[in-house]
Formats: C-alpha cells, structure tokens, sequence
C-alpha cells in the first residue's frame, strides 16, 4: 500500500515522535468511555456486547494515526477500509479468544515482551501500525530505535501511556500467534494416511470410455413436477444452507459535464493563467515555475525532457519559450503548456558517484558533507582510486559494492533517483568530467563514465492541466434526472424495469450481498446502498431514493430478493433445484442409453486419483475415482458425472502392490503442511463463526 510506503519515507526518528504525540492525544480511560451508559452496541460476540463506542475510539485511534504518520489531512477510501478492516478483527479476535485464552494459559511475560521489543519474533509480535513506528525507510524493523524508545519512556507521563498502549497491541497479537501454533503443532497426519495419499499419487490407469453429454438433450424435452423438485429439494436441504444476504438490481447516471462546465474552465485558464503562467522567469532556477504548476494543475509538474518524436507535437516543439500553447481540450481536461528550457544530449548516460549526506553526527549537517565530498574529490583529482573511494565512504550501499557505478539511465531513472539538478548536471557533463554535484541526499563527487544512444534536440514541457468537472448545474440537472427515475418506479420492479427499457438505461445486479461486503461492482463507495439494503424498513422491491457516489455518480436501486440465515426456502432456489433435477433426469436416461455401449471411441492416459482433468471433457472426479479403483479389462456400469453419463473399461494400470516398505515421509510432511497453510489462510474466519458474532455495522459505519 502506498500508505505504508510514506510511513517507512518518513524514518525511524519522525515516526516515533509522531507516534508520541498521536498517542498521547488520543489516549484516555477507556474504561470510562466505554461505560459512558449509551446502549448503542455495534456488535455482539459470545454473548458479550461491543459498544459503538469501543469500535469508534478504536477507528480513531488507528485513523488518526494514518493521517499524523502520513501527514495527510484525510484518508483514501482505500485507507478507510484498511482501517475498518483492522480494527474491526481486532475486536472480534480479542473477545473471541480471550476465555480461550485464560482457559489455555496463554500469556506473555515480561521477557518475552522485551524480546519482541528487541526484535525477536518481530514479524508476529507487532500490530501492523505499531510496526511501522519502529520500521525505517526501508520498512525494516529499527531494533534500536524500539528499545531506546520503551527504556526512556517512562520519563514523562505520555511516554509512559505511549509506551503502555503500543505493548499492549504486542501482547495481542503474540498470543494469537501462540495459538496459532497450539493449533498446528496439534496437526498430524497418520503413517495410514500417508500411504493412502501415496498410492492415490502414484498408482496410474489408462482407460478407455464412451460419454454422452446432457446437452444432447434440450432441456425443454425434459418435463419437471412440483413433487420432483420437492422430493429433491428436501433429500439435499443441507447443501443449501445460506447466509443473510440481499439481491439489488441498479442503475447508475454517469454526470458528464456540460459544455458550460468546459467553457467555464476554459475561459478560467484564458482570463486568470495564461499572463501568470507566461510571465514567470526560468533563465536562472525553474523552482518557481514548478510550484506554480503544482499548485495550479492536477497533473504534476514532470522534469524529464522530451524528443520531438516523445512530444509528438511539433508545433509545441519549435515555439518560442516565452509563448504559452493553449488552452486545448483533451481526455477530460483543458491544457496550457510552454516550453522552459531546450537541450542537445543523449539518451542515457552512466554514471558512478559517492553521495556524501548528513548523518547528523559525524556529518552534522550539509555544509560539513560538502567540504568532506570536496576533499575526496580533491584526492581522486590526484590519483586515488574512485572505486575504492566509493566503497569506503559512500553512503548508497547499492552502488558503493559496484565501484560506484549506477549503470546506464536514461533521464526519467536518474531524476526519480536522485533529483532534476543532479540529472541535468549529469546529461550536460561530457564522458570522463569529474566533479561534486548536490542533491536532496547530500553532495555526490560524480563521474561521468559514457553516454548511450543518439543525440537529440530536447525540450522541457511546464503544463497546467485543469481538469473540466461537473458544475452545479449539471449536478442538479442529472440529479433531478435521477430521482424522476426513483419516484416513477414506485417501489414495483415491473416498472423499475420498463424505464430502464425506455431510457436505455444499463441495469445492473448484484447479488447475495451480506452486511460484511465491502465492495459492489461499478459503486466506489458501496456502504451507502449496503446500509440501505439491510435497513429495517426496506423490504422486497423497494426502491432507494437518489445515492451520489463521489463526483460523477448517482445510483437508484431496487431490492429485488431478501434471504434469511439458514436453509433456502424452495421458492427463493426453485431455478437452481430445476436444473439439478433436469440434469438428474438427464442423466437416467443417457445412462440407459450407455448401459450396453461396447464402442469406447476415446482414451485417458496416465490418470492418478489426484488428477482433475478429463481430456477435454472437464473435471470429472467421479469418472478418475470410479477408474482407479476399477478391475482392469472390466466394463464399468455408467457414471453419472459432472458434463454427461460415462462408461469405462481400465486397460492398464500400474502401481506398488505393497507399501509398507515405501518411505512416505514425504507425503505425510506434504499433507501436514496444507493442512497447515489452510489453517493459517480459515483460523479467523473459523473463530468468527464459532463466536456467534452479530454484526451491527451497518447500522452506524
């Protein structure tokens, strides 16, 4: 997530001190808020109740501390749902797993603390946003930094509190983790076990068979009773265990914008830009200008400069740099563009150096790292040897093993690397020049080794680019256009569908959502219409009023089906019962068709009771299990399977006739470890079930 990836950006140090300050303010009795006496449960767990409250100290905790590490003023939808996410099996995993806790003994001592702290068992003993206090800019757990901050803490009462909150979020999770592994250091598969999955791997037939498919016969030639479906609806009543769940159909108003809007953006660039933007100075820094443009456009300012064939624009290419191009409307926005600088160079360039940066104890500062780079620029001038130089003082491991050497960049890598200056500095040095260039990391004594590919006319483009959105009057006109909809609807799905026929509209589906579903397709933010679904007073066919999903968006749903927890009813699955017994019927009569067939026209080869496929008759495991475990050169009754009715005669088959002797360790650590994995990826959602939880979320999030 590129959440995260800021977080580690901003360093070990910065993230503490945030962490200090975030915690500090958002930490308080909890006791006291939780017992505030509101009665508003978000959720029940084993009995127990969770209040709102508790869900919404927790969300604020984790919120905000996103946005002070981050240093974002809002969160990303997508950074929402991460935290939802985190909180919300926070919650239920602890009031899950407590009583199991105590029950088990698990617990962690002081010690064991200390050594996670320490670094011991990082990965599993930290809470995702506690590690990221402790990581540095490469995401790697800071040791050090952890243990200064928890042996100073006590100091000063925050630190204390800080202190206290972050190893409470350790000892969760390091007692999950602990039962995780009761859990499976509990698997075993048996020595029997073992030897079954080693003949089901290794005893191989080759076969040949006949099938006949269902679909040689029309499903309309195949009559269906009431008493048909009833009769094969309650001898398999098991299969069709459901979740509470609801079915909506929708249809969405995209707000395109008006030509109005686009005039207006236009004549916004036309009247309060194109003098500004011409008039800013570029013959001795270009910071200006890119400011400008960042804070002007919604694009950001790129420095890589572009070919005549990368521009592709020629009349842009050969303009005056003191002439500003535009406006000119294009995917959605309207540009303005000049040319501010204009070079001949190649297209790429390798390049060695020695970056020199602060460290703010033996190099303080910047002036300090400039006269140590001068210094060892002085004495490679004299002779010394720049590769050992590299490897002695840089401080970029990647390239310091390397003799210093970056290898061969174009300008787009090098700029992203290290900088526009020092990039620029790079491409307009020739081949062998040796000298000191400075960039955000500190000063780098550079060596220019060659250049690579043609050398071209090049320019550097500034752009504003505003994009053209719906204004007030589009918003009202789609909106009205919308809520027309939902009122000549009437809560009456007939009618719903009769619009959606006479606008050519596109109406769309999404079926069996439950109140945990976080997204539904082509709705960024879905919570609204899933609030609505599960809502009291919305029943069968009812119609939503007007949604607005961000900027361009309004929605109108209607709820077209409503399932309750437990066994489907016959009526809400009537079309998937049909189609079973049609296959069932299906299968009678092509297996009478089959029971005296001796032309077995196709052939599987090397077939294991591990297989799946069947030749290009699909995954037919009733068929390979029927043909492993059949007599060679013994005509099989027929095998109603998943895509038609098959018959089969085994005509060979290999394999070991006795095991006993046969190393299946192998096997057994093979099994062991799937079972495993497939407990690591179902223990929570397993726990989740088996704690009864009742989920409320809906109603408040």
């Amino acid at each position: 997530m590129a959440t995260l990836q800021k977080i580690r950006n901003r360093g070990p140090v910065i993230a503490i001190v945030i962490g200090i300050a975030l915690i500090a303010f958002l930490l308080g009795d909890v006791n006291k808020i939780f017992s505030s006496g509101n009665d508003q449960n978000i959720a029940e767990i084993n009995g127990t109740k969770v209040s709102l409250q508790e869900y919404q100290l927790r969300y604020t905790n984790y919120e905000q501390g996103l946005k002070m590490l981050t240093g974002e003023s809002s969160l990303t939808p997508e950074n929402q749902k991460y935290v939802e996410t985190q909180v919300w099996d926070k919650i239920v995993r602890n009031y899950a797993l407590s009583d199991t806790y105590n029950e088990l003994g698990i617990d962690v001592s002081g010690i064991e603390l200390a050594k996670i702290i320490s670094g011991d068992n990082i990965q599993n003993g930290l809470d995702p946003l506690t590690r990221q206090v402790f990581s540095d800019q490469n995401g790697n757990f800071n040791a050090q930094s952890a243990v200064g901050f928890f042996t100073n803490a006590g100091s000063t009462e925050d630190g204390a509190k800080v202190a206290n909150f972050l190893e409470e979020e350790m000892k969760d999770n390091r007692k999950f983790t602990k039962y995780s592994a009761l859990i499976s250091k509990g698997i075993n598969v048996t020595r029997f076990e073992a030897k079954k999955l080693y003949v089901e791997r290794t005893e191989i037939v080759d076969f040949d068979y006949a099938v006949k498919k269902y679909s040689e016969i029309s499903d309309s030639a195949v009559s269906v009773s009431e008493k048909e479906l009833e009769k094969y609806y309650d001898e398999h009543k098991d299969e069709y265990e459901q979740k509470h769940s609801r079915d909506i159909a929708y249809v969405t108003f995209n707000i395109i914008p008006s030509e109005e809007d686009k005039n207006l953006i236009k004549n916004d660039l036309e009247t309060d830009y194109l003098k500004e933007f011409a008039e800013i100075k570029t013959d001795k820094s270009i910071d200006e200008i890119v400011n400008y443009v960042n804070a002007n456009s919604h694009i950001k300012f790129s420095y890589p400069h572009l070919s005549f064939d990368e521009l592709n624009d020629s009349a842009l290419f050969y303009q005056n740099e003191n002439i500003v191009a535009g406006p000119v409307y294009e995917n959605g926005s309207y540009y303005i563009k000049r040319i501010i600088d204009r070079v001949n160079f190649f297209d790429s360039v390798e390049v060695a150096h020695i970056l020199i940066r602060p460290d703010g104890q033996v190099i303080k500062d910047m002036d300090r790292a400039k006269v140590i780079a001068d210094s060892i620029y002085n004495k490679i001038k004299s002779g010394a040897d720049f590769a050992e130089a590299a490897k002695t003082n840089s401080a970029y491991n990647v390239s310091a093993q390397n003799k210093g050497e970056l290898g061969m960049l174009n300008e787009a890598a090098l700029v992203n690397q290290f900088g526009p200056e020092f990039s620029d500095e790079c491409f307009k040095s020739n081949p062998g020049e040796l000298k000191v260039i400075e960039s955000p990391y500190g000063f780098n004594i550079t060596k220019i080794i060659k250049t690579g590919g043609q050398k071209k006319e090049r320019v550097r483009i500034a752009a504003i680019y505003q994009e053209v959105k719906p204004g007030n009057n589009t918003f009202s006109e789609y909106f009205a256009k919308a809520r027309d909809f939902s009122n000549a609807a009437d809560n009456n799905l007939a009618k719903f569908d009769k619009l959606v026929e006479e606008n050519k509209y596109t109406k769309r589906l999404a079926n069996t959502i439950t109140q945990e579903t976080e997204v539904i397709a082509g709705i960024d933010n879905a919570s609204a219409v899933i609030n609505w679904m599960f809502n009291d007073d919305t029943q069968k066919n009812s119609v939503s009023s007007v949604f607005q999903d961000g900027d361009e968006m309004f929605i109108v749903a209607i709820l077209t089906e409503i399932r309750e927890e437990g066994i489907a009813p016959l009526n809400q699955i009537t079309d998937e019962i049909k189609a079973k017994v049609i296959i069932q019927k299906k299968g009678e009569i092509l297996a009478a068709e089959l029971k005296n067939e001796s032309n077995l026209v196709k052939t599987a080869k090397n077939i294991s009771f591990a297989s799946s496929g069947l030749n290009d008759d699909g995954n037919e495991l009733k068929v390979i299990a029927t043909a492993v475990y059949s007599e060679k050169d013994k005509l099989s009754l027929p095998i109603i399977g998943e895509n038609g009715v098959y018959i089969l005669k085994v005509t060979s088959k290999t394999g070991v006739d006795n095991v006993e002797n046969i190393d299946v360790s192998a096997d057994k650590q093979n099994a062991e470890r799937r079972i495993i994995f497939r407990i690591s990826r179902e223990a929570y959602n397993t726990i989740k079930e088996a704690a009864d939880v009742v989920d409320n979320r809906f109603k408040f999030i």
